[in-house]
């Protein structure tokens, strides 16, 4: 509740100021907001207080820190008695914090991947518990861990289509991407370390990794694994290759990224097609014993 009410103050907030853009952002920010309170009531989810509060901050550091701008690029509405942007919550140009701290986007990236990570987490321990799946605590972190890489790569993908087909100036090129990348991988790790030792259903759960894996979790896995995997090598070619493999080519990384997405949809269309080969054999030998 506290994200939709922020989102609704910093909507009103920009719109006030003329920063559009950034009321357009808190705009899509209450439409999730709303998202995950129906998601959270209709499922009957009964998740831990610091969780939440992670993903709240994680959401207000971008959502609140680009906000901290001003519509003619000037000064933003705490740069008080001759403050210098990037002083405090001094801020300048359109994108605020974004725009005064090359880092901020770095670190925005890095908690949102966490949080979306623990979250994937929470939800997957709970219905693995709600549904007898028993999954255990490796496959969970595992499917997170997959799933926040994953969103990452495909927000990246978005940039990528920005930057080429509208020319946007304030995202994409190769360091960028690649550097978010690596946030996303990272942050990505942190939620999935966070959940595994803060989580008590953990702690209950069946560990032996046994069980059979019910066809959510695999659908999932296979859907995200190709996405995740491409995000893990590009992150750590920037890291310790200089961006040796793909030449530090931003379309090149955009096309890669991309092909990961459609070898994921791929195999997510093969695993959908065979699974329904399968149920139909299924009910046709059903109906043939009955008969």
């Amino acid at each position: 509740m506290a994200w939709l009410i922020s989102c609704i103050i910093l909507t009103i907030w920009n719109l006030s100021r003329g920063i559009n853009l950034w009321a357009a952002y808190n705009f899509g920010g209450i439409m999730m907001a709303l998202l995950a309170i129906f998601i959270l009531w209709k499922g009957h989810a009964r998740l831990p207080a610091l969780p939440l509060w992670i993903g709240y901050f994680a959401t207000m550091l971008h959502f609140f820190g680009g906000s901290l701008g001003a519509a003619d690029s000037g000064p933003g509405p705490f740069c008080f008695g001759g403050m210098q942007p990037g002083e405090w919550l001094c801020a300048d140009g359109v994108n605020g914090m974004y725009h005064v701290h090359p880092w901020w986007d770095k670190l925005v990236h890095s908690m949102n991947s966490t949080a979306i990570t623990i979250a994937w987490a929470l939800g997957w321990r709970r219905m693995s518990e709600h549904n007898g799946w028993q999954l255990s605590p490796r496959v969970v972190a595992f499917t997170a861990f997959s799933l926040g890489v994953a969103v990452g790569v495909v927000y990246e993908v978005y940039e990528f289509f920005g930057k080429t087909f509208f020319l946007t100036i304030d995202q994409g090129g190769y360091d960028n991407t690649a550097s978010d990348l690596v946030s996303d991988v990272l942050g990505a790790g942190l939620g999935v370390l966070f959940t595994h030792f803060y989580d008590p259903m953990n702690k209950t759960s069946d560990k032996s990794g046994q069980s059979p894996l019910p066809s959510e979790v695999t659908l999932t896995n296979i859907s995200t694994i190709p996405i995740m995997i491409m995000g893990t090598i590009l992150s750590l070619d920037f890291l310790f290759l200089n961006g040796s493999i793909v030449d530090s080519d931003y379309d090149l990384i955009g096309l890669l990224m991309l092909g990961s997405m459609f070898v994921a949809g791929l195999m997510f269309a093969h695993f959908r097609f065979q699974n329904s080969k399968v149920n139909k054999t299924d009910s046709s030998e059903k109906v043939g014993m009955s008969s």
